[in-house]
C-alpha cells in the first residue's frame, strides 16, 4: 500500500515557480529570525530558572522564626535594654564596638575590663562637669527696694513711701 505518487514539476505552472523562487530569500530570512527568536527565548528561560533557584535558596536561608522577635536582632534588643537602664549613647557605641572586636554579646561585654575602665572614666568626667557648674543666678540676687531716691517714681509710689515713713 505504500505507493508513492511521483510528483511532476511540469504540472506546476512556470509563473508559480517564478514566484516561489523570489520568496526563497524571504523564507531564509524568516528562518534566520525564527532561530534568533528561539535562541533569545532559550536565554530568557535559562535566566528565569537561575533567578528562581537563587530566590528559593535565599528563602531557605532566611530564619523561620522572624515573627517571634518582630524583625529585631539580639544586638538591637540589647541596645534597647541598655538605653532603658540609662546608659548614654556614647557608652553604648563604645560597648558595641568592643563587643564586635571581642566577638561576644553586648550584655556580656559590659563586664570586660576595658569597658569598665571606659565607663568609669566617663562617669568621672560627668561628675567633674556637674561639680564645676556655676551657682544659679535666679535665687541668690536680692531685689532692690524702692526709696525716695529711686528714679522714675510715680506720684502714687512717692505718696505710699511718704505715708510709710510717717507711720500712717
Amino acid at each position: 500500500m505504500d505507493e508513492t505518487i511521483p510528483v511532476d514539476e511540469t504540472i506546476i505552472s512556470p509563473e508559480y515557480q517564478d514566484d516561489n523562487l523570489g520568496n526563497k530569500e524571504d523564507i531564509e530570512a524568516i528562518k534566520a529570525q525564527l532561530a534568533e527568536a528561539e535562541e533569545a527565548k532559550r536565554q530568557l528561560t535559562a535566566r528565569a530558572h537561575k533567578a528562581e533557584a537563587e530566590f528559593k535558596a535565599k528563602k531557605a536561608e532566611a530564619p523561620q522564626n522572624s515573627n517571634i522577635n518582630n524583625g529585631l536582632d539580639a544586638d538591637a534588643v540589647d541596645v534597647k535594654i541598655l538605653q532603658s537602664q540609662g546608659m548614654s549613647d556614647e557608652l553604648i557605641k563604645e560597648l558595641t564596638t568592643l563587643a564586635k572586636v571581642r566577638g561576644t554579646s553586648i550584655l556580656a561585654t559590659q563586664l570586660d575590663p576595658i569597658f569598665v575602665a571606659i565607663k568609669e572614666k566617663s562617669e568621672q568626667e560627668d561628675k567633674a562637669k556637674k561639680a564645676s557648674l556655676p551657682a544659679s543666678r535666679g535665687s541668690g540676687s536680692p531685689t532692690a527696694k524702692k526709696g525716695f531716691n529711686t528714679p522714675n517714681l510715680t506720684d502714687a509710689e512717692h505718696k505710699e513711701l511718704w505715708n510709710k515713713a510717717q507711720g500712717r
